[in-house]
């Protein structure tokens, strides 16, 4: 029995000393949490590629319409924007395909591709694309309002931030490059900026997720209210980041033809 107790002594110490070493590591290992000021820093540097959805939708008791700009952007030499625009409205959707390479776009028409230059045809610049989707500063260069706004949870290490905000100003900033942009057309950004001058601005939320010391997801929607029936809720949500860092212009695509222009001429009188 003797015998048998002192090789249990051993045991039972190695036992001790190996809790105390989970304990300490335990310690260690919810030590390094990061704080909302921290996880907010890591958000901030700077992605190369990914993927941004910009949203429109306008809304009533008995219908909605729907514009959206699926972007996926990347690239080596200056990004480039591989964007999918659709608008439902009433049960139906229509779709348009093009690529952006500085300020030619390449439009897919009927399987055969046009080349037209990006300003003149959507009424908005490449510099306007990459201030609104690269260099988003509720992401890149957040204000104090929104970080002080922001809710932290944590999982392992997946930190998310949330926020609810009803500051115009914050609203605004954040409606503004999504206004300049998802418009296909200067006609169509007209009407989202006489939505904005004329709706009421309600709140506006914002999600950020950091997962392993790198941005994951972010997505913003503001939300107004226009008159007594309609609504209007603006939206840009972020997503796979790094996944198209050496994206390229198809040579398909760069083989476009010209986008014929339509020139209206007045009939002289008989």
């Amino acid at each position: 029995m003797k015998i048998r107790k002192l090789w249990l002594l051993p045991i039972l110490l190695l036992g001790l000393v190996l809790a105390g070493c989970s304990n300490k590591s335990n310690t260690k290992k919810s030590a390094t949490a990061l704080t909302k000021t921290q996880v907010v820093q890591k958000a901030k540097k700077s992605f190369k590629s990914g993927q941004v959805i910009q949203s429109v939708r306008l809304a009533t008791d008995t219908s909605t319409q729907l514009v959206t700009a699926n972007t996926i952007f990347g690239g080596n030499n200056g990004t480039i924007f591989h964007i999918t625009n659709q608008t439902t409205s009433k049960g139906k959707t229509q779709s348009t395909e093009e690529w952006v390479n500085m300020n030619n776009v390449f439009i897919n028409g009927s399987s055969t591709w046009y080349k037209a230059k990006l300003d003149s045809l959507s009424g908005h610049s490449y510099a306007e694309l990459v201030n609104a989707i690269m260099d988003n500063k509720l992401i890149l260069d957040p204000s104090s309002k929104l970080v002080k706004a922001y809710k932290m949870t944590r999982k392992g290490q997946t930190y998310t931030l949330t926020a609810n905000l009803t500051d115009k100003t914050l609203m605004k900033n954040a409606i503004e490059p999504i206004i300049a942009t998802v418009g296909q057309t200067s006609a169509q950004e007209s009407v989202f900026r006489r939505i904005l001058n004329y709706g009421k601005l309600k709140n506006m939320t914002v999600k950020m997720v950091v997962k392993n010391n790198k941005l994951s997801t972010f997505t913003v929607f503001v939300n107004l209210k226009l008159g007594k029936y309609m609504t209007a809720r603006f939206g840009q949500s972020y997503g796979n980041f790094g996944s198209q860092d050496f994206l390229k212009v198809p040579t398909s695509v760069l083989n476009a033809k010209a986008l014929p222009t339509t020139k209206s001429s007045k009939k002289s009188p008989k």
